[in-house]
């Protein structure tokens, strides 16, 4: 429902259509003694001629009012999180992400133990590849301590790593879904991407799927910290994959690539991590923007907060120094989220989130307080609940964003007003459907008197009843 006319008219079409299909069927039973049988055509029907007036109500109500346009990141795809059969970073899982209108995709980017990058989440081979069932990679396995990339913990971790493998290697290992052991429907097809292959990969989804502009990348350093530990740095080679794409460009004798350089073709990029050291890198080699990733719970609260309650601007503003754009994990308190979202606006930045599923009260949330972006592990229901926000803007209901005092006292009259349009389609069709079936009673009850006059015997008029007459 993008724009007005368009939902106004899918309405239309849907209860019209329904409503034909309804009565058509019940004047086709035209015989008397089958009343029950109209009866029952008419409580198997009328669900249906309610359905979509009834979705229609309910996503209006639960999305009310949302004060702004979400831009969705496809994350490790954008359709490779839950209950879903599709490997994450794999080509399916962008590619559905991307068919689903999908605004970025989200890339982990890490290293092999040659330097070869390639997006993978995290640099344990064993959980999204079968490097488990590859006898000759048996040896392989080892327990590690890892830095999770910003240095506020670690965790100990057993399995196959990529620093301990060449590209050639990890090439060789096929793709499975972190959800079903091995057994997922398409496990054993895809393979790892280098980074430059999904970048390549991604400017040839938005060619083939025709989107009214070029999809963005939002690759993220990840576990940064860990790999320069290792003699394994990210950066410098992240920056050459980026600038080879065409996203940024140097000028002659320049260290710095710059956006304005690059290819105008491509969409936007946003660089991303959870680690400072590694955007303070990259601030010094690129001056596309860059996105500051906060951790989820306690660890993420204690970056902008000294006591885990009450958001710190000065800590705020210090990200503020080498990121341009804030992004929040949806787990915080909602008055955390909400606090940690004004000071990053008060400091400058914009704020993004990772991330939405299918939890319809928090895009109208993160709408509401003027979030621009969030991953997303579902794009398809994503897609839906963009449509829903789309219409509402289209329909004069967004025009500005209001103080909450405002929003709460429109969120109610703004629900009301959805449904003015669906009541009186619904009303103006029950009233002809109730003169129809008036219509048809009256001249039954006009058949009966024919053959009580006539004295027609009852059993006879129901063996000369031919069944082939009644239509469905």
């Amino acid at each position: 429902f993008f724009h007005r006319k368009k939902f106004y008219r899918a309405i239309l079409r849907e209860y019209f259509w329904a409503t034909y299909l309804l009565y058509s069927r019940l004047l086709a039973i035209n015989k008397p003694f089958h009343i029950k049988t109209r009866l029952l055509v008419l409580s198997a029907n009328f669900p249906g001629m309610l359905k979509h007036l009834f979705s229609v109500l309910a996503a209006s109500c639960l999305i009310h009012e949302a004060q702004g346009r979400l831009q969705f990141a496809g994350h490790r795809g954008g359709m490779s999180g839950h209950n879903t059969f599709v490997p994450e970073h794999s080509k399916a899982a962008y590619a559905l992400g991307a068919s689903n209108g999908v605004n970025y995709i989200e890339p982990d980017v890490i290293s092999s133990g040659d330097g070869v990058l390639f997006v993978m989440h995290g640099n344990e081979l064993g959980r999204t590849s079968d490097v488990s069932e590859k006898p000759a990679f048996a040896d392989r396995k080892t327990t590690k301590i890892i830095d999770d990339g910003d240095g506020s913990s670690k965790a100990t971790v057993t399995g196959w790593f990529s620093e301990d493998f060449t590209w050639e290697e990890i090439s060789t290992l096929r793709l499975r879904s972190t959800l079903y052991d091995g057994d997922g429907p398409l496990d054993g097809i895809y393979s790892f991407m280098t980074f430059e292959e999904m970048m390549a990969y991604v400017e040839t989804l938005s060619g083939m799927v025709g989107a009214d502009a070029p999809f963005g990348v939002y690759p993220e350093t990840k576990l940064s910290n860990y790999f320069a530990s290792i003699g394994l740095p990210l950066e410098e080679k992240f920056m050459d994959a980026i600038a080879n794409a065409g996203y940024c460009g140097y000028e002659e004798g320049g260290t710095i690539c710059k956006g304005e350089l690059g290819d105008k073709s491509l969409g936007p990029i946003l660089l991303q991590s959870f680690c400072p050291e590694s955007l303070r890198t990259l601030r010094t080699m690129t001056d596309l923007p860059t996105v500051s990733l906060i951790n989820g719970g306690s660890t993420g609260e204690l970056k902008l907060s000294t006591d885990k309650e009450k958001v710190n601007p000065d800590m705020v503003a210090e990200i503020a120094t080498y990121a341009d754009i804030l992004s929040l994990p949806t787990s915080f308190p909602s008055a955390f989220f909400a606090d940690a979202t004004e000071a990053g606006k008060d400091a400058g930045m914009s704020i993004h989130a990772w991330y939405v599923d299918d939890d319809p009260e928090l895009y109208t949330f993160l709408t509401d307080l003027g979030v621009d972006a969030t991953f997303t592990n579902n794009m398809a229901y994503s897609h839906g609940a963009a449509d829903m926000i789309d219409f509402l803007q289209d329909s004069g209901r967004l025009s500005g964003q209001d103080s909450p005092e405002e929003t709460n006292s429109k969120s109610g009259d703004g629900a009301m007003s959805s449904l003015v349009l669906p009541v009186a389609i619904f009303a103006v069709v029950a009233m002809a459907g109730v003169t129809v079936w008036s219509h048809r009673r009256q001249n039954r009850q006009e058949k009966f008197s024919a053959l009580e006059e006539d004295e027609i015997d009852e059993e006879d008029v129901r063996l000369s009843w031919n069944p082939n007459d009644v239509k469905f």
